[in-house]
């Protein structure tokens, strides 16, 4: 088993990168997996079609999860990573105590993020996200031996997560790190109402975070960095680059998104609408005001440099 762990701002394409190598015969799907207990508590659906809790190739991995203590009557007993639902939420577990709670623990692993390596090493996890690196590397065995799959791919993006499972068990995990011009990002935030700051800030931080641990703490052998727009609007050669470095033979069947069956969970509507197929958006080249470039240039500038683009 090996698997891909991808990381990415939101609305940088994570979801259709998921789907896109989830496509190959011997890759897997899981979406953003650490909302796995809330996707059944609540009633969410699989992207197949039925809900996380009675599909039955999620059935067959919870059986598989049962000596771990894993029960779908209570989901959230297995724990996974934190994640902080912003849209569906669940409000018996998403509490101020819990969110409390996760501040904290974001806060201790921000200032365990500056110590010098020889130091980190010996300053550990809270306890509840080593017990989440144990259940998750549970998981994806799981599913890799129900499912009877090779590549399982977690898009949960959280990078301080993909690093520790990295260092937990290198010869199994690789870390996918999916980029996006910022400008799009920009131009999708503030569709939505955003106000300019907040269009550009989350974007601007997870990849300054995800540049400097990445690079810090993972060997180039076992990470790699893509961008959207490459997949995009070249998919056979990012499908190639892809399935490489996994360890896969690239098949036609990735170009075809509506070809395969996935099990997802969270993500973006594109896991429910595979026959929309891969397609480019780049919007923004249109669609953003010479005032609005100018804000994100002065903010975003740099970063987008960075990340490759021009």
């Amino acid at each position: 088993m090996k698997v891909l762990y991808v990381c990415s701002a939101a609305r940088c394409g994570s979801t259709l990168t998921d789907m896109f190598l989830g496509g190959h015969p011997q890759a897997t799907s899981l979406g953003e997996v650490n909302f796995l207990a809330k996707a059944i508590r609540v009633g969410e659906r699989c992207s197949c079609g039925a809900l996380v809790r009675d599909c039955p190739d999620w059935q067959a991995v919870f059986k598989r999860l049962a000596p771990w203590g894993f029960d779908p009557q209570e989901p959230y007993r297995f724990r996974l990573w934190d994640a902080v639902a912003w849209t569906y939420v669940d409000q018996a577990h998403q509490t101020r105590g819990f969110l409390a709670g996760v501040r904290v623990r974001k806060s201790w692993m921000a200032m365990r993020d500056l110590l010098p390596e020889g130091v980190r090493s010996h300053c550990p996890v809270p306890p509840t996200y080593e017990q989440a690196l144990v259940n998750k590397m549970r998981l994806y065995e799981a599913v890799a031996a129900a499912w009877d799959k090779e590549v399982v791919i977690d898009s949960s993006k959280n990078v301080r997560e993909a690093v520790e499972l990295y260092q937990r068990d290198p010869d199994t995990v690789r870390i996918l790190l999916v980029t996006r011009d910022g400008r799009g990002v920009y131009l999708s935030r503030r569709s939505s109402g955003r106000d300019r700051e907040e269009s550009v800030r989350g974007w601007l931080s997870y990849y300054g975070r995800a540049l400097a641990l990445l690079e810090k703490h993972v060997p180039a052998e076992a990470r790699m960095q893509l961008k959207y727009e490459d997949i995009a609007s070249a998919p056979r050669r990012a499908g190639e680059t892809l399935c490489d470095f996994v360890g896969l033979r690239f098949q036609e069947s990735m170009l075809q998104l509506d070809g395969a069956v996935r099990h997802m969970v969270n993500g973006n509507a594109t896991r429910f609408a595979p026959g929309k197929g891969i397609k480019l958006d780049e919007r923004w080249r249109h669609d953003l005001q010479p005032a609005e470039l100018s804000y994100f240039d002065g903010r975003g500038g740099r970063m987008n440099a960075a990340l490759g683009y021009r």
